[in-house]
Protein backbone atom coordinates (compact mmCIF):
# COMPACT_ATOMS: atom_id res chain seq x y z
CA UNK A 1 0.00 0.00 0.00
CA UNK A 2 1.65 3.52 -0.87
CA UNK A 3 1.67 5.40 2.13
CA UNK A 4 0.18 9.13 1.28
CA UNK A 5 2.02 12.19 0.74
CA UNK A 6 2.63 14.11 4.05
CA UNK A 7 2.31 17.73 3.82
CA UNK A 8 5.15 20.06 5.54
CA UNK A 9 4.04 20.23 9.27
CA UNK A 10 2.21 23.10 10.65
CA UNK A 11 3.71 25.42 12.29
CA UNK A 12 1.09 27.37 14.58
CA UNK A 13 3.73 29.27 16.45
CA UNK A 14 6.25 30.49 13.00
CA UNK A 15 2.83 31.83 11.34
CA UNK A 16 1.87 33.77 14.59
CA UNK A 17 5.30 34.93 14.68
CA UNK A 18 5.33 35.93 10.59
CA UNK A 19 1.47 37.34 11.04
CA UNK A 20 2.86 39.73 13.99
CA UNK A 21 5.79 40.81 11.94
CA UNK A 22 3.41 41.79 9.04
CA UNK A 23 1.28 43.60 11.25
CA UNK A 24 3.99 45.56 13.02
CA UNK A 25 4.90 46.37 9.12
CA UNK A 26 1.24 48.22 8.46
CA UNK A 27 1.75 50.26 11.38
CA UNK A 28 3.58 53.39 9.34
CA UNK A 29 0.42 53.09 7.50
CA UNK A 30 -1.52 52.87 10.36
CA UNK A 31 0.46 56.09 12.04
CA UNK A 32 -0.05 58.52 8.69
CA UNK A 33 -2.85 57.53 8.27
CA UNK A 34 -4.27 57.98 12.03
CA UNK A 35 -6.72 54.27 10.99
CA UNK A 36 -9.70 54.41 13.06
CA UNK A 37 -8.50 51.45 14.50
CA UNK A 38 -5.35 53.13 15.89
CA UNK A 39 -7.13 55.93 17.12
CA UNK A 40 -9.53 53.76 18.92
CA UNK A 41 -6.02 52.02 20.52
CA UNK A 42 -4.61 55.28 21.72
CA UNK A 43 -8.04 56.46 22.68
CA UNK A 44 -8.31 53.38 25.11
CA UNK A 45 -4.61 53.99 26.43
CA UNK A 46 -4.45 57.56 26.97
CA UNK A 47 -7.82 57.47 29.04
CA UNK A 48 -7.05 54.07 30.82
CA UNK A 49 -3.00 55.90 31.80
CA UNK A 50 -4.31 59.35 31.70
CA UNK A 51 -1.52 60.14 29.21
CA UNK A 52 -2.46 62.92 26.49
CA UNK A 53 -3.24 61.18 23.06
CA UNK A 54 -0.80 63.92 21.73
CA UNK A 55 1.93 62.18 23.44
CA UNK A 56 1.07 58.92 22.16
CA UNK A 57 1.13 60.18 18.47
CA UNK A 58 4.22 62.10 18.65
CA UNK A 59 6.00 59.15 20.41
CA UNK A 60 4.15 56.76 17.35
CA UNK A 61 5.80 59.54 14.75
CA UNK A 62 8.82 59.78 16.10
CA UNK A 63 9.29 56.07 15.74
CA UNK A 64 6.81 54.19 14.01
CA UNK A 65 8.77 51.05 13.86
CA UNK A 66 9.18 50.86 17.82
CA UNK A 67 8.15 49.54 20.95
CA UNK A 68 5.09 51.62 21.00
CA UNK A 69 3.86 50.76 17.79
CA UNK A 70 4.61 47.12 18.37
CA UNK A 71 2.14 47.48 21.69
CA UNK A 72 -0.10 48.63 19.74
CA UNK A 73 -0.64 46.67 16.34
CA UNK A 74 -2.92 44.51 15.69
CA UNK A 75 -2.35 41.31 17.33
CA UNK A 76 -2.24 38.17 15.01
CA UNK A 77 -3.62 35.77 18.35
CA UNK A 78 -7.21 37.89 17.32
CA UNK A 79 -7.06 37.46 13.82
CA UNK A 80 -8.20 33.56 13.83
CA UNK A 81 -5.17 32.63 11.78
CA UNK A 82 -4.86 29.17 13.71
CA UNK A 83 -7.87 28.34 12.37
CA UNK A 84 -7.57 29.37 8.84
CA UNK A 85 -3.99 27.91 8.95
CA UNK A 86 -5.55 24.22 10.03
CA UNK A 87 -8.21 24.75 7.18
CA UNK A 88 -6.17 25.27 4.26
CA UNK A 89 -3.50 22.51 5.58
CA UNK A 90 -6.42 20.12 6.13
CA UNK A 91 -8.33 20.92 2.65
CA UNK A 92 -5.15 20.43 0.83
CA UNK A 93 -4.64 16.58 2.63
CA UNK A 94 -5.01 13.27 0.27
CA UNK A 95 -8.15 12.05 1.17
CA UNK A 96 -10.07 14.83 1.99
CA UNK A 97 -13.02 16.05 -0.63
CA UNK A 98 -15.53 19.13 -0.23
CA UNK A 99 -14.02 20.83 2.92
CA UNK A 100 -15.89 23.43 4.26
CA UNK A 101 -15.53 25.85 6.88
CA UNK A 102 -18.43 26.27 9.06
CA UNK A 103 -20.08 29.36 9.74
CA UNK A 104 -19.71 29.99 13.69
CA UNK A 105 -23.22 30.92 14.29
CA UNK A 106 -26.33 31.80 12.39
CA UNK A 107 -28.71 29.15 10.62
CA UNK A 108 -26.45 26.95 8.67
CA UNK A 109 -23.95 27.09 12.22
CA UNK A 110 -23.74 22.89 12.98
CA UNK A 111 -23.95 21.52 16.21
CA UNK A 112 -24.07 17.74 17.78
CA UNK A 113 -27.22 17.53 20.53
CA UNK A 114 -27.27 15.51 23.24
CA UNK A 115 -28.41 12.55 21.00
CA UNK A 116 -25.32 12.69 19.45
CA UNK A 117 -27.47 14.53 15.98
CA UNK A 118 -25.52 16.82 14.08
CA UNK A 119 -28.26 19.81 13.74
CA UNK A 120 -28.68 23.27 12.45
CA UNK A 121 -29.02 26.68 14.14
CA UNK A 122 -32.19 26.89 12.03
CA UNK A 123 -33.16 23.34 13.42
CA UNK A 124 -32.92 24.62 17.11
CA UNK A 125 -35.24 27.50 16.26
CA UNK A 126 -33.57 29.84 18.98
CA UNK A 127 -33.65 27.24 21.91
CA UNK A 128 -30.08 26.86 23.53
CA UNK A 129 -27.37 25.66 21.55
CA UNK A 130 -26.46 21.90 22.74
CA UNK A 131 -22.35 22.79 21.87
CA UNK A 132 -20.11 24.89 20.72
CA UNK A 133 -20.43 24.68 17.06
CA UNK A 134 -18.60 22.64 14.71
CA UNK A 135 -15.44 24.46 12.85
CA UNK A 136 -15.05 22.24 9.77
CA UNK A 137 -16.88 19.62 7.03
CA UNK A 138 -15.12 17.59 4.53
CA UNK A 139 -15.65 14.53 3.32
CA UNK A 140 -13.36 11.05 2.98
CA UNK A 141 -14.50 8.55 1.11
CA UNK A 142 -18.13 7.74 1.99
CA UNK A 143 -17.66 9.13 5.51
CA UNK A 144 -18.95 12.71 6.28
CA UNK A 145 -16.12 14.25 9.07
CA UNK A 146 -17.16 17.05 11.05
CA UNK A 147 -13.98 18.44 13.16
CA UNK A 148 -13.76 21.19 16.38
CA UNK A 149 -10.39 23.04 15.77
CA UNK A 150 -8.24 24.56 18.89
CA UNK A 151 -4.96 26.22 19.00
CA UNK A 152 -3.62 27.17 22.77
CA UNK A 153 -1.01 28.21 24.43
CA UNK A 154 -1.51 28.63 27.73
CA UNK A 155 -4.47 28.17 30.57
CA UNK A 156 -7.06 30.82 31.99
CA UNK A 157 -10.63 31.20 31.79
CA UNK A 158 -11.72 31.36 28.52
CA UNK A 159 -9.39 28.46 27.45
CA UNK A 160 -10.77 26.58 29.90
CA UNK A 161 -14.58 27.38 29.14
CA UNK A 162 -12.89 26.20 25.90
CA UNK A 163 -11.61 22.84 26.81
CA UNK A 164 -15.00 21.95 28.74
CA UNK A 165 -16.92 23.06 25.62
CA UNK A 166 -14.53 20.60 23.50
CA UNK A 167 -15.53 17.64 26.00
CA UNK A 168 -19.07 18.64 25.42
CA UNK A 169 -19.19 17.49 21.92
CA UNK A 170 -17.40 14.24 22.52
CA UNK A 171 -19.93 14.02 25.42
CA UNK A 172 -22.96 14.33 22.96
CA UNK A 173 -21.46 12.62 20.18
CA UNK A 174 -20.94 9.68 22.06
CA UNK A 175 -24.78 8.89 21.90
CA UNK A 176 -25.03 8.77 18.22
CA UNK A 177 -26.41 5.33 16.92
CA UNK A 178 -26.14 5.84 13.05
CA UNK A 179 -23.18 5.39 11.28
CA UNK A 180 -21.81 7.54 7.87
CA UNK A 181 -20.22 10.49 10.26
CA UNK A 182 -16.90 10.94 12.00
CA UNK A 183 -15.97 13.70 15.09
CA UNK A 184 -12.40 15.10 15.28
CA UNK A 185 -11.25 17.12 18.07
CA UNK A 186 -8.16 18.78 16.41
CA UNK A 187 -6.36 20.53 19.35
CA UNK A 188 -2.43 21.92 19.48
CA UNK A 189 -0.64 24.22 21.46
CA UNK A 190 1.39 23.78 25.11
CA UNK A 191 -2.08 23.85 26.81
CA UNK A 192 -2.42 20.43 25.91
CA UNK A 193 -0.44 18.68 28.06
CA UNK A 194 -0.45 14.71 28.65
CA UNK A 195 -3.47 15.12 31.68
CA UNK A 196 -5.64 17.14 29.22
CA UNK A 197 -5.36 15.02 26.05
CA UNK A 198 -5.92 12.16 28.34
CA UNK A 199 -8.93 13.56 29.81
CA UNK A 200 -9.72 14.11 26.19
CA UNK A 201 -8.87 10.62 24.96
CA UNK A 202 -11.60 8.91 27.60
CA UNK A 203 -14.61 10.37 25.58
CA UNK A 204 -13.43 9.04 22.18
CA UNK A 205 -16.26 6.82 20.96
CA UNK A 206 -14.15 3.57 19.81
CA UNK A 207 -16.80 2.32 17.53
CA UNK A 208 -18.41 3.25 14.49
CA UNK A 209 -19.67 6.32 14.01
CA UNK A 210 -16.25 6.94 15.55
CA UNK A 211 -14.50 10.37 16.63
CA UNK A 212 -10.98 11.25 17.15
CA UNK A 213 -8.70 13.53 19.13
CA UNK A 214 -5.61 14.49 17.15
CA UNK A 215 -2.97 16.96 16.23
CA UNK A 216 -4.01 18.90 13.00
CA UNK A 217 -0.80 16.90 11.75
CA UNK A 218 -1.36 13.79 12.69
CA UNK A 219 -4.58 13.62 11.27
CA UNK A 220 -3.72 12.88 7.74
CA UNK A 221 -2.80 8.70 8.79
CA UNK A 222 -6.47 8.56 10.37
CA UNK A 223 -7.98 9.84 7.33
CA UNK A 224 -5.83 6.97 5.56
CA UNK A 225 -7.14 4.28 7.62
CA UNK A 226 -11.03 5.89 7.34
CA UNK A 227 -10.49 5.74 3.40
CA UNK A 228 -9.20 2.40 2.97
CA UNK A 229 -12.27 1.61 5.52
Amino acid sequence: MVEPQQQPPLDFEAIEHRQNLENRAEMAAEIAQRSDRLRTRVLHFAEQFDIPEADFWRALDANPNGPLAAVLAREARRQNIHERAAAAYIAALAHVAQFRKLPSGGPNARYINGDGQIVTGEQLAGARHPSKSIDFQWQTGAVTCYAAQKYTREGGGTQDNQFNEIQSLLRNFLQRINNGVALFILVDGPYYNETRLAQLQGLVRMQNPRSYVSSVNALLPILADIAGG
